[in-house]
């Protein structure tokens, strides 16, 4: 009977210790400067607290369920990071921002510049594409969210930002080649 026995899942404390630094080297090494690696840990942490009782897997395959995790969440943090720089930040960034040390005239024009490159990209979207994409990366709603905003199954979001997100990176490269053509 001893032999059938699952084996013990690991605690979470366990795993924050034994793997907590590992975890600290690949969120810096992944992120690129492009995030926060604090951030993505505390992330990954969240993820993993949360799913921890359904891993069943033998505990040496731990790391590399851990780092798929860091990797999935520095991947979708980078994503989210590079459409608010072209947007000028999400809604939550920029309504936290009392204080405005205002960029230099280039910078706005610059900025100017992207987001209306970003706003003809948006356009060129359907509908239900540029939605769920200002929904889940500008507005910051969770998958759930924006589910029960939409009145969609959850699968559908996520296959949906997945599209959304790819056609969105495909107009805005075939856009600026079109853009820098002109120059």
């Amino acid at each position: 009977m001893d032999a059938l026995a699952e084996p013990a899942r690991p605690d979470f404390d366990e795993v924050w210790r034994a793997h907590g630094q590992a975890m600290g080297r690949w969120a810096s090494r992944l992120s690129g400067g492009w995030v926060d690696p604090g951030d993505v840990v505390q992330e990954v942490l969240m993820v993993v607290h949360r799913r921890l009782p359904d891993f069943r897997g033998d505990p040496a395959r731990l790391p590399a369920w851990l780092f798929r995790i860091t990797q999935n969440v520095v991947r979708q943090r980078r994503r989210r990071e590079k459409l608010r720089r072209w947007w000028g930040g999400g809604a939550r960034d920029v309504a936290g921002h009392l204080e405005f040390d205002g960029p230099t005239p280039q910078e706005s024009l610059e900025q100017r510049e992207l987001r209306a490159r970003a706003n003809r990209v948006l356009d060129r979207l359907s509908e239900k594409h540029r939605t769920v994409l200002l929904l889940f990366e500008v507005e910051q709603l969770s998958g759930q969210e924006i589910s029960e905003l939409l009145s969609m199954k959850l699968a559908t979001v996520w296959v949906d930002l997945h599209r959304a997100r790819r056609k969105f990176m495909q107009t805005m490269r075939e856009l600026e080649a079109q853009e820098s053509s002109h120059d």
